[in-house]
């Protein structure tokens, strides 16, 4: 993956280094690159307008990859409280010390979100699974009520589900991995599933520069999947909210990432520099 810039224009760049992963230094493996002039604070805060996140939004948060019904897709969903992650290995490769990174910058970067993980599973509202490649399927079926419709889960590359009692709050949630295979596509599942366990769990092809979207290059957590999180955990934002009901205070909620993002990149927490990598 390419973060060099350098040959764009400033539209073109700031696309490119908004879908990028955030803190590169941290999630990816690092590689020796020119430097590049990086964009300001304020470019990176505006490289998305306001009706391309809202957009964005609308296409992650309602609707359902795999299906649901119309109380389930309709409304908001989001954890409402502390969210305490467990993350345990079958796998020969043990990625956790990733996944704890992961949860970390999440942590950190996105507002009112106060995720970490655990040492015990009985303690966690979301279980992280890594598993073999050889040992997804199984895992699933023995993790999930014996009634539960795993078909659409065993056929993705990888996997969560979601539950919660009705007006949206989400409760638990169980995350699937392939901690096996490489790195990219490990990064790729890792960031989608466990964002996506958070809320915004529809995929949707029309979404370039968003994770959310199973045809786009983006490899990792990056600045437009960033703001559907902080948009999405707003205390104006609440669980249970119809398209209609969350529109009005949309415009608000944004306005306050952009603040959040500008003092982020300007403290190099999040980084907006050009490196190559992988």
């Amino acid at each position: 993956m390419i973060l060099c810039t350098a040959a764009f224009g400033l539209a073109a760049r700031l696309r490119l280094v908004a879908a990028v992963a955030l803190l590169a230094g941290a999630l990816l493996s690092p590689a020796a690159a020119a430097p590049k002039p990086a964009p300001t604070p304020e470019e990176v805060s505006l490289a998305f307008s306001d009706e391309e996140i809202i957009d964005g939004f609308m296409r992650t948060v309602f609707g359902a990859e795999g299906g649901g019904t119309v109380a389930d897709t309709d409304q908001v969903h989001k954890f409402t409280g502390p969210i305490k992650v467990f993350v345990t290995s079958t796998a020969i490769t043990d990625r956790r010390a990733q996944i704890e990174r992961f949860i970390r910058i999440l942590n950190r970067t996105v507002a009112n979100l106060n995720i970490r993980t655990v040492k015990r599973k009985e303690d966690a509202d979301m279980v992280v699974h890594l598993v073999n490649r050889s040992e997804y399927t199984k895992v699933i079926r023995a993790t999930l009520p014996p009634d539960f419709d795993t078909r659409f889960l065993e056929s993705n590359h990888c996997s969560a589900v979601t539950g919660g009692r009705r007006g949206g709050v989400l409760e638990s949630a169980h995350v699937f991995i392939a901690a096996s295979e490489t790195w990219r596509p490990f990064r790729h599942c890792m960031v989608e599933e466990i964002t996506q366990a958070l809320g915004p769990v529809n995929d949707d092809s029309s979404l370039p520069y968003s994770i959310f979207n199973d045809d786009s290059e983006v490899p990792g957590f990056g600045i437009f999947d960033w703001f559907i999180l902080n948009v999405l955990y707003d205390r104006r934002v609440k669980p249970g909210m119809s398209p209609e009901e969350v529109k009005p205070v949309l415009p608000k909620a944004i306005a306050d990432a952009r603040k959040r993002l500008k003092k982020l990149v300007a403290s190099k927490v999040i980084e907006s520099g050009s490196r190559s990598a992988d």
